[in-house]
């Protein structure tokens, strides 16, 4: 199956792109909008950044979130904990629902370097549940060619 070969629909700020157990991807179309988003109270990032998908994917399935950072690719080097404060040491097991890391300028000229969630493990690659890459692809295929430089976290 060909994930990737969608046809493009011009999605609005804010609109549902997809969805990976039970949590919502969010187009955001305009990413120079600087708004603070929160899931019960927990602070999740920036709307509707590729950071703010993957805490709160973590935060409603696990209960779990990671300390403070200012770019995706910093994440390995963040702390993971319970939200009753428990530290949580992520390993770095290719499974469904681990976090991918991809490094600063890993794609599109991309300083920030980018994150998702691991949706599915298939023989060629993988799919994975994002947010602030392409509106038209949910889930987006990888191959495990394409796949340089990445760091696997499963907490």
């Amino acid at each position: 199956m060909n994930y990737n070969n969608m046809n493009y629909i011009k999605k609005n700020y804010g609109d549902i792109i997809g969805t990976f157990n039970g949590v919502h991807a969010y187009s955001n179309t305009d990413n120079k909008i600087d708004t603070s988003n929160y899931y019960n109270n927990i602070y999740t990032g920036l709307k509707w950044q590729c950071v703010e998908y993957v805490r709160r994917y973590l935060i409603i399935n696990h209960n779990i979130t990671f300390s403070s950072v200012n770019s995706a690719f910093q994440i390995p080097g963040a702390q993971f904990m319970t939200l009753n404060g428990e530290i949580i040491i992520p390993n770095n097991n290719l499974a469904i629902g681990s976090i991918i890391i991809f490094p600063k300028d890993y794609e599109f000229d991309s300083p920030d370097g980018h994150v998702a969630i691991i949706s599915s493990v298939l023989s060629d690659g993988i799919t994975v549940a994002e947010q602030n890459y392409n509106d038209n692809i949910f889930p987006r295929f990888i191959s495990y060619n394409d796949l340089k430089n990445v760091k696997i976290l499963n907490v």
